[in-house]
C-alpha cells in the first residue's frame, strides 16, 4: 500500500485537469462558448503549469517533497471546487490555473517518492500513472456528466473527496524505512542529434496534444452531430493511451530518422481527422486520434532523449522540466491561435491550421538536422586527429 499510494495520488492529480476535457462539449453548450474561449480555458492550465514546473516544481531534497505535495494537492482540491461553482469561462480559467499549480508542484516530488519506494520499476509506474490519470479523468468525467445528475458538480466533488483522502494518506506516511535502491545511473552517451531538434519534437508533441484535448471533442460533436459525452471523449482517450502504448512497445532509437517519424505520424493523424469534415465518420476520427497519439508518444520521448543526452543524473530533473516548459508554453500559444482560427472560421479550419503548423515544425527539424551533419563530421574528424 505504501508503494501504491504515491502512484494513486499521481493518477488523481493528473486526472483533475482532464476532467474538463471530457465535459467540454457540455460546457460549450451550457455556457455558449466560442472556440476561442475553449482554447483559452485549456491554455490557462499550461500557462500556470509552465512557470510552476520550471521554478519551484523540482525539489532540491527529500525534505522539500512534503510541502509541495500538500500544497499541490490543496490546489487540486481548490480546482475541483472552483469548477463545481463555475458558470462561465472566467471561473473556469481560475480553476485551470489552480490545476496547473497542482500538477507543477506535485509531479517532481511524487516522482522522487515513487522511485524511493519502487526502485527502477517506479519509472514505468510514473509513466503509467501520468497517462492513466489523464485518460481516466477524460473518460470518467464524460460518463459521470452523461449519466449522473448535476454534471458540472458531481464529478468534481467526487474527485475532490478522493484526492483529499489519498493525499492525506501519503502525507501521513513519510518514513523512508523501506527505501528501495534506485541503482546506479550513468549519463547517456552524447546524442548525434542537435538539441534544437529535441525541443522541436517536444513542441510538435504538445501542439498536437493542445489541438486534440482542447478542440477535438467539440470538433467531433459538430461533425458527428451527437451530444454523447463518453463517445466524444473517446478520441482523446485513445490519443492518450496510444501515446503511452507506443512508448512501451517501440524501444527508443529503433526507428529510422526517429526525430522525424514521430512528427510525420502526428501530421498523418491530424490530416486524417481533418477529412471527417468532408465525410463524417467516427471510425476515421478515432483512427486519426490513434495515429496522432502514437506520433505524440514517439516525438515527446525522442525529444527528451535528445535534450537530456550526456546529462549527469542529478541534472535530469532540471533538464526534463526545462524541456517540458518549452513544449507546454508553445502548445498554449498555438492552441489559443487555433481557437482564434476556429472562431473566425470553422473547427475544420483550426484542424488544417494545426496540420500546417506541425508541417512547419517538421520542416524546421529537417533543416536543423541537415545543418548539424557537417558540424558533426568536422567534430569527429578533429577528435580523431587529436
Amino acid at each position: 500500500m505504501r508503494a501504491a499510494a504515491p502512484g494513486v495520488l499521481l493518477v488523481l492529480i493528473m486526472a483533475q485537469p482532464n476532467l474538463a476535457t471530457g465535459m467540454m462539449p457540455y460546457y460549450r453548450h451550457a455556457w455558449d462558448l466560442a472556440p476561442l474561449l475553449i482554447t483559452v480555458i485549456f491554455a490557462a492550465y499550461l500557462f500556470a503549469l509552465t512557470p510552476t514546473l520550471s521554478f519551484i516544481g523540482t525539489p532540491p531534497a527529500r525534505a522539500a517533497w512534503w510541502w509541495r505535495i500538500g500544497l499541490g494537492s490543496a490546489c487540486g482540491i481548490g480546482a475541483d471546487l472552483a469548477m463545481s461553482l463555475a458558470d462561465s469561462a472566467g471561473p473556469a480559467c481560475v480553476a485551470r490555473v489552480l490545476a496547473g499549480l497542482s500538477v507543477g508542484l506535485v509531479t517532481g516530488s511524487l516522482a522522487g517518492l515513487i522511485l524511493e519506494r519502487s526502485g527502477e520499476g517506479g519509472r514505468t509506474a510514473m509513466a503509467t500513472a501520468t497517462v492513466l490519470g489523464s485518460a481516466l479523468g477524460t473518460i470518467a468525467a464524460a460518463w459521470v456528466a452523461q449519466y449522473l445528475p448535476a454534471p458540472g458538480v458531481t464529478v468534481y466533488l467526487g474527485h475532490a473527496v478522493l484526492l483529499g483522502i489519498v493525499a492525506m494518506a501519503v502525507l501521513l506516511d513519510r518514513s523512508a524505512r523501506d527505501q528501495v535502491a534506485v541503482g546506479a545511473q550513468r549519463p547517456a552517451l552524447p546524442s548525434t542529434e542537435p538539441r534544437i531538434a529535441g525541443y522541436l519534437n517536444g513542441i510538435a508533441a504538445w501542439v498536437s496534444a493542445g489541438l486534440v484535448v482542447a478542440l477535438l471533442p467539440s470538433y467531433g460533436a459538430e461533425l458527428l452531430d451527437t451530444t454523447n459525452l463518453p463517445l466524444l471523449a473517446l478520441p482523446v482517450t485513445l490519443y492518450l493511451v496510444s501515446a503511452w502504448i507506443v512508448q512501451r512497445a517501440v524501444p527508443p532509437g529503433r526507428l529510422p530518422a526517429e526525430p522525424l517519424i514521430g512528427q510525420l505520424t502526428i501530421i498523418a493523424g491530424v490530416a486524417l481527422a481533418a477529412t471527417v469534415a468532408a465525410a463524417p465518420s467516427l471510425a476515421v476520427l478515432l483512427t486519426g486520434a490513434v495515429a496522432a497519439g502514437c506520433g505524440q508518444g514517439i516525438a515527446y520521448r525522442t525529444g527528451l532523449r535528445i535534450v537530456s543526452a550526456a546529462t549527469p543524473p542529478d541534472q535530469h530533473a532540471r533538464v526534463a522540466s526545462r524541456y517540458a516548459a518549452v513544449a507546454y508554453l508553445c502548445a498554449a500559444v498555438a492552441t489559443i491561435g487555433f481557437g482564434v482560427v476556429a472562431t473566425l472560421g470553422t473547427m475544420q479550419d483550426a484542424v488544417i491550421a494545426a496540420a500546417l503548423v506541425l508541417v512547419a515544425v517538421a520542416a524546421a527539424t529537417v533543416l536543423v538536422r541537415k545543418r548539424a551533419v557537417p558540424q558533426a563530421i568536422v567534430t569527429e574528424a578533429t577528435t580523431t586527429t587529436a
